[in-house]
C-alpha cells in the first residue's frame, strides 16, 4: 500500500513536472516569438529612416539639373545614409535581452542588407512618384541640353564616331512610367547590396 502511495505520488510530480516545462516552452516559444516582432519592427524602422535619406538625395540630384549647387548636397545624404543605418543597426545590438547571442558577421549583414533593400524599395516608390507627379519632362529637357551640346557631342563622336544626339533622344523619350520604374528597382537592389557591406561595417564598430 505504502508502495502505491509512493509511485502515484511520483507519477503525479512527473505530471507536474511535464506541465510546468510545458508551461516554461511555451512562455519561451511567446517569448522568442515578441522578440522577432520587436526586431522585424526595428529592422522596418531603420529601413524606413535609410529610404528617407535615399529620397532626399534622389530629390536633390534631380534639382541640381537646373540648380547644379545642390548635387554635392544629394551626394552627401547618399553616403549619410550608410551611416544612419549602421548606427541605428548597432543600437538595436546593444539593446538586444543578455540572453540573445551577440549578432556575427553574417547576421550583422544580413540585417544591414534587410534595411538597405527596404530603403531601396521606399527610394523607387518616392522616384515612380516623382516621375509621375512631379518631373513633366524636366529631365528629358535637362539630358536633351547635355546630349546636343556642341562640346559633348563633339567628344561623343570622338570616342563613337556613328554617335547621333537625335538617336539618343529618340530611345529616350520612347521609355516609359513602368520601364523607370522598373529601371530604378534593379539599380537600387543592386546598390542596396553594395551599400549594405559598409553598412554592416559601421554597425560593427563599438563605441569606446
Amino acid at each position: 500500500m505504502q508502495r502505491k502511495f509512493i509511485y502515484s505520488a511520483e507519477r503525479e510530480q512527473i505530471q507536474d513536472d511535464a506541465v510546468g516545462l510545458k508551461q516554461k516552452t511555451k512562455s519561451l516559444t511567446a517569448h522568442r516569438s515578441s522578440l522577432n516582432v520587436k526586431r522585424s519592427m526595428e529592422i522596418s524602422k531603420i529601413g524606413f529612416y535609410t529610404g528617407l535619406c535615399w529620397s532626399a538625395s534622389f530629390l536633390l540630384a534631380m534639382l541640381s539639373l537646373t540648380q547644379p549647387a545642390w548635387g554635392f548636397a544629394g551626394n552627401l545624404l547618399g553616403v549619410l545614409s550608410i551611416w544612419v543605418a549602421g548606427v541605428q543597426l548597432r543600437a538595436a545590438q546593444e539593446s538586444m535581452p543578455k540572453e540573445e547571442e551577440p549578432w556575427g558577421v553574417r547576421h550583422r549583414w544580413h540585417k544591414s542588407l534587410q534595411v538597405q533593400l527596404l530603403a531601396a524599395l521606399l527610394c523607387t516608390f518616392v522616384q515612380y512618384m516623382y516621375f509621375r507627379y512631379v518631373d513633366n519632362g524636366r529631365m528629358l529637357t535637362a539630358l536633351t541640353e547635355v546630349y546636343t551640346n556642341p562640346e559633348y557631342t563633339e567628344l561623343m563622336k570622338q570616342a563613337m564616331p556613328e554617335y547621333k544626339p537625335q538617336d539618343v533622344l529618340d530611345l529616350l523619350s520612347q521609355i516609359t512610367l513602368r520601364d523607370l520604374a522598373i529601371n530604378f528597382l534593379v539599380l537600387n537592389s543592386f546598390l542596396a547590396i553594395v551599400l549594405s557591406i559598409p553598412t554592416a561595417f559601421v554597425a560593427a564598430v563599438r563605441k569606446k
